[in-house]
Protein backbone atom coordinates (compact mmCIF):
# COMPACT_ATOMS: atom_id res chain seq x y z
CA UNK A 1 0.00 0.00 0.00
CA UNK A 2 0.75 3.62 -1.01
CA UNK A 3 2.18 5.32 2.21
CA UNK A 4 1.79 8.97 2.89
CA UNK A 5 5.46 10.13 1.67
CA UNK A 6 5.29 8.87 -1.97
CA UNK A 7 1.70 10.26 -1.82
CA UNK A 8 2.13 13.88 -0.59
CA UNK A 9 -0.05 16.26 0.59
CA UNK A 10 -2.05 16.52 -2.96
CA UNK A 11 -1.74 13.19 -3.49
CA UNK A 12 -3.62 12.59 0.24
CA UNK A 13 -6.44 15.04 -0.88
CA UNK A 14 -7.19 13.51 -4.00
CA UNK A 15 -7.38 9.98 -2.36
CA UNK A 16 -9.57 11.73 0.40
CA UNK A 17 -11.83 13.27 -2.12
CA UNK A 18 -12.48 10.05 -3.99
CA UNK A 19 -14.13 8.72 -1.26
CA UNK A 20 -16.79 11.78 -1.12
CA UNK A 21 -19.47 10.98 -3.61
CA UNK A 22 -22.29 13.15 -2.90
CA UNK A 23 -22.17 16.73 -5.13
CA UNK A 24 -24.23 19.64 -4.09
CA UNK A 25 -26.31 21.63 -6.88
CA UNK A 26 -25.24 24.88 -5.07
CA UNK A 27 -21.79 24.39 -5.58
CA UNK A 28 -19.80 26.03 -7.97
CA UNK A 29 -16.52 25.43 -7.23
CA UNK A 30 -14.83 23.22 -4.92
CA UNK A 31 -12.10 20.99 -3.92
CA UNK A 32 -9.10 21.98 -6.48
CA UNK A 33 -9.36 25.66 -6.56
CA UNK A 34 -8.10 28.51 -3.60
CA UNK A 35 -11.97 28.88 -2.20
CA UNK A 36 -14.99 27.15 -2.95
CA UNK A 37 -17.99 29.31 -4.18
CA UNK A 38 -21.66 28.38 -4.08
CA UNK A 39 -25.46 29.97 -4.49
CA UNK A 40 -27.29 30.87 -2.38
CA UNK A 41 -30.79 32.24 -2.59
CA UNK A 42 -33.10 35.42 -1.39
CA UNK A 43 -34.74 35.12 2.01
CA UNK A 44 -32.67 32.88 3.57
CA UNK A 45 -29.90 33.32 6.00
CA UNK A 46 -26.33 31.29 5.65
CA UNK A 47 -25.22 30.03 8.58
CA UNK A 48 -21.95 28.91 10.04
CA UNK A 49 -20.59 26.86 12.78
CA UNK A 50 -17.02 25.45 13.27
CA UNK A 51 -15.88 22.60 15.70
CA UNK A 52 -12.42 20.79 16.86
CA UNK A 53 -12.04 17.51 18.12
CA UNK A 54 -8.50 16.91 19.36
CA UNK A 55 -7.09 13.27 20.05
CA UNK A 56 -7.15 12.55 23.94
CA UNK A 57 -9.55 15.64 24.56
CA UNK A 58 -12.45 14.64 22.51
CA UNK A 59 -11.88 10.95 21.26
CA UNK A 60 -9.69 7.80 22.29
CA UNK A 61 -8.83 5.87 18.99
CA UNK A 62 -8.46 2.86 21.06
CA UNK A 63 -12.36 3.16 21.97
CA UNK A 64 -14.11 3.53 18.14
CA UNK A 65 -13.43 2.79 15.27
CA UNK A 66 -12.19 5.32 12.30
CA UNK A 67 -15.41 5.38 10.33
CA UNK A 68 -17.34 5.96 13.64
CA UNK A 69 -14.97 8.83 14.36
CA UNK A 70 -15.35 10.07 10.60
CA UNK A 71 -19.32 9.89 11.15
CA UNK A 72 -19.36 11.34 14.50
CA UNK A 73 -16.78 14.24 13.51
CA UNK A 74 -19.44 15.84 10.96
CA UNK A 75 -22.60 14.70 12.91
CA UNK A 76 -21.76 17.22 15.63
CA UNK A 77 -21.04 20.15 13.20
CA UNK A 78 -24.67 19.10 11.93
CA UNK A 79 -26.08 19.59 15.54
CA UNK A 80 -25.17 23.21 15.72
CA UNK A 81 -26.92 24.10 12.05
CA UNK A 82 -30.41 21.57 13.57
CA UNK A 83 -30.01 23.79 16.46
CA UNK A 84 -30.81 26.72 14.23
CA UNK A 85 -33.16 25.43 12.62
CA UNK A 86 -31.47 25.45 9.50
CA UNK A 87 -30.18 22.90 6.93
CA UNK A 88 -26.48 22.07 5.97
CA UNK A 89 -25.51 22.57 2.39
CA UNK A 90 -21.11 22.05 2.44
CA UNK A 91 -18.58 21.13 4.85
CA UNK A 92 -14.66 21.65 4.90
CA UNK A 93 -12.26 19.66 7.19
CA UNK A 94 -8.70 20.63 8.34
CA UNK A 95 -7.01 17.67 9.51
CA UNK A 96 -3.95 17.39 11.16
CA UNK A 97 -2.33 13.86 10.59
CA UNK A 98 0.31 12.29 12.61
CA UNK A 99 2.83 9.90 11.32
CA UNK A 100 1.36 7.32 13.17
CA UNK A 101 -1.78 6.83 11.19
CA UNK A 102 -2.18 4.32 8.45
CA UNK A 103 -3.85 5.34 5.14
CA UNK A 104 -6.39 2.29 5.81
CA UNK A 105 -7.43 4.27 9.14
CA UNK A 106 -7.51 7.51 6.98
CA UNK A 107 -9.51 6.19 4.22
CA UNK A 108 -11.91 4.65 6.75
CA UNK A 109 -12.80 8.10 8.46
CA UNK A 110 -13.42 9.59 5.14
CA UNK A 111 -15.69 6.83 4.12
CA UNK A 112 -17.65 7.34 7.69
CA UNK A 113 -17.75 11.27 6.35
CA UNK A 114 -18.95 10.54 3.13
CA UNK A 115 -21.92 7.82 4.66
CA UNK A 116 -22.95 11.08 6.69
CA UNK A 117 -22.59 13.49 3.40
CA UNK A 118 -24.46 11.17 1.83
CA UNK A 119 -27.21 10.97 4.38
CA UNK A 120 -27.75 14.30 5.00
CA UNK A 121 -27.10 15.93 1.31
CA UNK A 122 -23.55 17.55 2.20
CA UNK A 123 -21.04 17.88 0.15
CA UNK A 124 -17.30 17.89 1.55
CA UNK A 125 -15.90 20.93 -0.35
CA UNK A 126 -12.70 21.84 0.88
CA UNK A 127 -10.15 22.18 3.82
CA UNK A 128 -6.69 21.83 4.63
CA UNK A 129 -4.53 18.87 5.17
CA UNK A 130 -1.06 19.28 7.38
CA UNK A 131 0.91 16.70 9.64
CA UNK A 132 0.41 16.49 12.99
CA UNK A 133 3.33 15.89 15.62
CA UNK A 134 1.61 13.50 17.53
CA UNK A 135 -2.26 13.76 17.85
CA UNK A 136 -5.00 13.67 15.28
CA UNK A 137 -6.60 16.84 14.74
CA UNK A 138 -9.90 17.40 12.75
CA UNK A 139 -11.82 20.74 12.54
CA UNK A 140 -14.64 20.82 10.89
CA UNK A 141 -16.75 24.07 9.30
CA UNK A 142 -20.17 23.19 7.97
CA UNK A 143 -22.82 26.08 6.20
CA UNK A 144 -26.07 25.85 6.00
CA UNK A 145 -29.44 27.90 5.59
CA UNK A 146 -32.23 28.87 7.17
CA UNK A 147 -35.35 30.94 5.98
CA UNK A 148 -35.05 34.06 7.51
CA UNK A 149 -38.67 34.05 9.48
CA UNK A 150 -37.77 30.57 10.64
CA UNK A 151 -34.46 31.36 12.38
CA UNK A 152 -34.25 29.98 15.93
CA UNK A 153 -31.89 31.33 18.25
CA UNK A 154 -30.58 31.07 22.15
CA UNK A 155 -31.98 34.02 23.42
CA UNK A 156 -36.12 34.45 22.75
CA UNK A 157 -37.10 32.09 25.75
CA UNK A 158 -39.70 34.10 28.04
CA UNK A 159 -40.97 33.39 31.93
CA UNK A 160 -44.06 30.81 31.33
CA UNK A 161 -42.66 29.33 28.17
CA UNK A 162 -42.34 25.46 28.28
CA UNK A 163 -39.23 23.68 28.15
CA UNK A 164 -38.73 20.34 26.24
CA UNK A 165 -35.82 18.21 24.99
CA UNK A 166 -35.95 15.95 22.32
CA UNK A 167 -34.74 11.71 22.86
CA UNK A 168 -33.14 10.83 26.30
CA UNK A 169 -30.23 12.56 27.34
CA UNK A 170 -27.57 10.73 29.34
CA UNK A 171 -26.88 7.29 27.08
CA UNK A 172 -24.15 8.83 25.85
CA UNK A 173 -22.43 9.46 29.06
CA UNK A 174 -22.77 6.38 30.24
CA UNK A 175 -21.45 4.79 27.02
CA UNK A 176 -18.52 6.54 27.34
CA UNK A 177 -17.80 5.71 31.32
CA UNK A 178 -18.63 1.72 30.27
CA UNK A 179 -16.36 1.90 26.79
CA UNK A 180 -13.58 4.19 29.04
CA UNK A 181 -13.39 1.26 31.94
CA UNK A 182 -13.60 -2.19 29.66
CA UNK A 183 -11.63 -3.78 32.45
CA UNK A 184 -14.62 -3.22 35.04
CA UNK A 185 -17.33 -6.09 34.77
CA UNK A 186 -20.07 -3.71 33.96
CA UNK A 187 -23.90 -5.50 34.58
CA UNK A 188 -26.67 -5.66 32.45
CA UNK A 189 -27.31 -6.84 29.34
CA UNK A 190 -24.34 -6.68 26.29
CA UNK A 191 -27.74 -5.33 24.23
CA UNK A 192 -28.33 -2.24 26.31
CA UNK A 193 -24.46 -2.01 27.06
CA UNK A 194 -24.12 -1.47 23.01
CA UNK A 195 -27.01 1.05 22.86
CA UNK A 196 -25.63 3.60 25.23
CA UNK A 197 -22.13 2.87 23.51
CA UNK A 198 -23.63 3.77 19.89
CA UNK A 199 -25.22 6.36 21.68
CA UNK A 200 -21.87 8.49 22.52
CA UNK A 201 -19.80 6.47 19.03
CA UNK A 202 -22.57 7.26 16.71
CA UNK A 203 -24.73 10.23 17.77
CA UNK A 204 -27.76 11.14 15.58
CA UNK A 205 -28.13 15.27 14.78
CA UNK A 206 -31.91 15.66 14.84
CA UNK A 207 -32.02 17.37 12.00
CA UNK A 208 -35.45 15.86 10.77
CA UNK A 209 -36.90 16.96 14.57
CA UNK A 210 -35.48 20.49 13.82
CA UNK A 211 -37.39 20.70 10.25
CA UNK A 212 -40.48 19.51 12.21
CA UNK A 213 -40.31 22.25 14.52
CA UNK A 214 -39.35 24.84 11.98
CA UNK A 215 -42.18 24.28 9.84
CA UNK A 216 -44.30 24.00 13.16
CA UNK A 217 -47.06 26.36 14.31
CA UNK A 218 -45.82 26.17 17.54
CA UNK A 219 -44.11 28.90 18.74
CA UNK A 220 -40.61 27.92 19.46
CA UNK A 221 -38.38 30.65 21.42
CA UNK A 222 -35.57 29.44 21.84
CA UNK A 223 -32.86 26.03 21.06
CA UNK A 224 -29.48 25.08 21.72
CA UNK A 225 -28.51 21.63 20.99
CA UNK A 226 -27.21 19.50 24.22
CA UNK A 227 -22.97 19.24 24.04
CA UNK A 228 -22.01 19.89 27.23
CA UNK A 229 -25.15 18.74 29.55
CA UNK A 230 -28.40 19.45 29.46
CA UNK A 231 -28.06 21.74 32.45
CA UNK A 232 -25.25 23.40 30.90
CA UNK A 233 -26.50 24.17 28.03
CA UNK A 234 -30.16 25.30 29.71
CA UNK A 235 -27.98 27.70 31.58
CA UNK A 236 -26.77 29.38 28.08
CA UNK A 237 -30.71 29.76 27.25
CA UNK A 238 -31.38 31.36 30.37
CA UNK A 239 -28.01 33.88 30.24
CA UNK A 240 -28.90 34.76 26.65
CA UNK A 241 -32.50 35.58 27.67
CA UNK A 242 -31.89 37.14 31.74
CA UNK A 243 -34.08 34.10 32.57
CA UNK A 244 -34.59 31.21 35.03
CA UNK A 245 -35.98 27.63 34.68
CA UNK A 246 -37.62 24.85 36.96
CA UNK A 247 -37.00 21.42 35.65
CA UNK A 248 -39.44 18.70 37.32
CA UNK A 249 -37.53 15.54 37.78
CA UNK A 250 -40.53 13.06 37.35
CA UNK A 251 -40.76 14.51 33.57
CA UNK A 252 -37.22 14.09 32.61
CA UNK A 253 -36.77 10.75 29.99
CA UNK A 254 -35.18 8.26 31.68
CA UNK A 255 -34.51 5.63 28.69
CA UNK A 256 -35.10 1.69 29.47
CA UNK A 257 -31.45 1.49 29.09
CA UNK A 258 -30.41 4.30 31.12
CA UNK A 259 -32.65 3.12 34.17
CA UNK A 260 -31.64 -0.26 33.94
CA UNK A 261 -27.42 0.00 33.32
CA UNK A 262 -27.88 2.81 36.02
CA UNK A 263 -29.82 0.71 38.54
CA UNK A 264 -27.92 -2.58 38.42
CA UNK A 265 -24.31 -0.55 38.55
CA UNK A 266 -25.28 1.71 41.49
CA UNK A 267 -25.05 4.75 39.38
CA UNK A 268 -27.24 7.75 39.59
CA UNK A 269 -29.84 8.08 36.90
CA UNK A 270 -30.49 11.99 36.97
CA UNK A 271 -26.73 13.52 37.34
CA UNK A 272 -26.38 11.01 33.91
CA UNK A 273 -29.44 13.07 32.34
CA UNK A 274 -28.70 16.59 33.45
CA UNK A 275 -25.12 16.73 33.31
CA UNK A 276 -24.30 13.85 30.71
CA UNK A 277 -23.17 15.70 27.86
CA UNK A 278 -23.04 15.06 23.84
CA UNK A 279 -25.88 14.06 23.35
CA UNK A 280 -27.07 16.20 20.58
CA UNK A 281 -30.14 16.28 21.21
CA UNK A 282 -32.52 19.52 20.92
CA UNK A 283 -33.53 21.76 24.14
CA UNK A 284 -36.04 24.16 23.12
CA UNK A 285 -38.27 26.44 24.87
CA UNK A 286 -41.84 27.04 23.50
CA UNK A 287 -45.02 29.35 24.53
CA UNK A 288 -46.74 27.04 26.99
CA UNK A 289 -50.26 27.22 25.22
CA UNK A 290 -48.57 25.73 22.40
CA UNK A 291 -47.29 22.40 23.96
CA UNK A 292 -49.92 20.65 22.92
CA UNK A 293 -49.52 20.94 19.54
CA UNK A 294 -45.73 20.11 19.51
CA UNK A 295 -46.80 16.73 21.67
CA UNK A 296 -48.92 15.90 18.82
CA UNK A 297 -46.92 16.64 16.06
CA UNK A 298 -44.00 14.40 17.31
CA UNK A 299 -46.90 11.68 18.02
CA UNK A 300 -45.68 9.79 14.98
CA UNK A 301 -41.89 10.69 14.98
CA UNK A 302 -39.30 8.59 15.30
CA UNK A 303 -37.57 10.67 18.25
CA UNK A 304 -39.79 11.23 21.22
CA UNK A 305 -40.32 14.60 22.70
CA UNK A 306 -41.11 15.38 26.19
CA UNK A 307 -41.71 18.48 28.23
CA UNK A 308 -39.37 18.63 31.23
CA UNK A 309 -39.64 22.30 33.15
CA UNK A 310 -41.14 25.83 32.26
CA UNK A 311 -38.69 29.10 32.40
CA UNK A 312 -39.35 31.47 34.89
CA UNK A 313 -38.31 35.34 35.80
CA UNK A 314 -35.63 34.53 38.37
CA UNK A 315 -32.72 35.71 35.91
CA UNK A 316 -30.07 32.96 35.84
CA UNK A 317 -31.24 30.59 38.38
CA UNK A 318 -32.07 26.79 37.51
CA UNK A 319 -33.71 24.64 40.04
CA UNK A 320 -35.09 21.17 40.06
CA UNK A 321 -38.22 20.20 41.52
CA UNK A 322 -37.50 16.67 42.81
CA UNK A 323 -40.09 13.70 43.10
CA UNK A 324 -40.66 14.44 46.71
CA UNK A 325 -41.39 17.97 46.14
CA UNK A 326 -37.87 19.39 47.11
CA UNK A 327 -36.61 22.16 45.17
CA UNK A 328 -32.96 21.57 44.21
CA UNK A 329 -30.63 24.42 42.97
CA UNK A 330 -28.47 23.50 39.92
CA UNK A 331 -25.16 24.45 39.36
CA UNK A 332 -23.67 25.99 35.61
CA UNK A 333 -21.20 23.79 35.95
CA UNK A 334 -22.84 20.76 35.62
CA UNK A 335 -20.99 18.98 32.84
CA UNK A 336 -18.28 19.20 30.49
CA UNK A 337 -15.60 22.12 30.34
CA UNK A 338 -12.45 22.25 28.22
CA UNK A 339 -10.43 23.56 31.33
CA UNK A 340 -12.44 21.58 34.06
CA UNK A 341 -12.29 17.43 34.62
CA UNK A 342 -15.76 15.98 35.38
CA UNK A 343 -17.55 12.64 35.44
CA UNK A 344 -21.08 12.06 35.97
Amino acid sequence: MADLKKLGEFGLIDRFHSHLKYRSPKLKLGIGDDCAVYSSKAGTYEIVSTDALIETVHFDLKLTTPRLLGRKALAVNISDIAAMGGVPRLAFIAIGIPNSLSLKFLDDFYKGINRICVEHKIELAGGDTVASPKHLFINITIIGEVAKNKLMTRSGARPGDSIFVTGTPGESALGLKLLASKRKKWKGSERLKKQVIRSHLDPVPRLTESQLLAKSKARVTSMIDISDGLVQDLFHICEAAKVGAVLNEEWLPKSPALRRLTSVNNLNLIDFVLAGGEDYELLFTLKNEDARKISRQFEHAKTPVTRIGEITSQSGKVVLQKENGKIEPLQKNMGFNHFRSRTP
